[in-house]
């Protein structure tokens, strides 16, 4: 009788064991304008505490570069000529509008500036996330494979003294299913609908099956008549950095 107790008891601890990594291992979804500020302001999205942050990226490099990926506005060129530095990079996108909303500087105060699109010459950006894929593409075979140097490369990013991990994918898919040590960071967190309908979030959102307008992540698309609508980073309107990087 003892004895099954005690392989009952075994068993029993070590499901609690799976149960609770299963948990841990559970990035906690956040709005993309909460990962800017998390990332422009260097805290806990979540508890405001300070902390090194650092967005990741991890899909494939051809969507990193040639979709684009999360930006902070250096300048805005006006077409008269004028240079706008937008405070801690943040600029965000009305597509209803066109208008850009930003801040400023201002006699020592932050105040709020609004510019319509039709008035800008050129943005210029830098990418903030970095790119770790979590899948590459295999061109014999077709197929998304598992990057077998995701872990490491993620890992390795609490040597750099980085402590809160903040996740982005195409939707929020990938994010959701991407596994590493989390206790190597103060929390992890990814880019997608905080009520758990994932696959909502990312960097461009979901496309509702083609429904409506059928493309992903703009602002002003018509996401409102969807149960659960998108969250991601270009529905946000915020910076989007596009291009390869010559000095890579």
């Amino acid at each position: 009788m003892k004895k099954i107790v005690g392989i009952f008891t075994v068993v029993f601890m070590i499901s609690i064991f799976a149960i609770g990594n299963a948990y841990a291992n559970d990035a906690v979804p956040i709005m993309a304008e909460q990962a800017f500020d998390a990332y422009a302001n260097k805290e806990n999205p979540v508890t405001g505490n300070p902390a090194n942050v650092a967005i990741l990226d991890v899909r494939a490099t051809a969507e990193y570069y040639w979709v684009g990926t999360c930006a902070q506005v250096d300048k805005i060129i006006t077409k008269n000529g004028d240079e706008i530095i937008p405070y801690n990079g943040k600029m965000k996108l009305s597509g209803k509008t066109g208008l850009l909303r930003f801040k400023v500087w201002k006699h020592g105060l932050i105040v709020p500036r609004l510019i319509h699109v039709s008035k800008v010459e050129e943005i210029e950006s830098t990418p903030i996330a970095i790119n770790i894929p979590y899948m590459t593409w295999d061109d014999e075979t077709c197929q998304k494979v598992l990057n077998d140097n995701f872990v490491y490369d993620v890992e390795a990013l609490a040597d750099e003294d980085i402590e809160v991990i903040i996740m982005m994918c195409r939707s929020g898919k990938r994010s959701t299913t991407a596994e590493f040590d989390f206790s190597l960071f103060t929390a992890v967190y990814e880019i997608d609908q905080p009520d758990g309908k994932n696959g909502r979030g990312g960097f461009q959102g979901t496309s509702y099956d083609d429904t409506y307008n059928g493309y992903r992540g703009f602002p002003g698309r018509k996401i409102f008549y969807q149960e659960h609508r998108s969250v991601s980073w270009s529905d946000a309107g915020l910076p989007v950095h596009i291009g390869w990087c010559p000095e890579e």
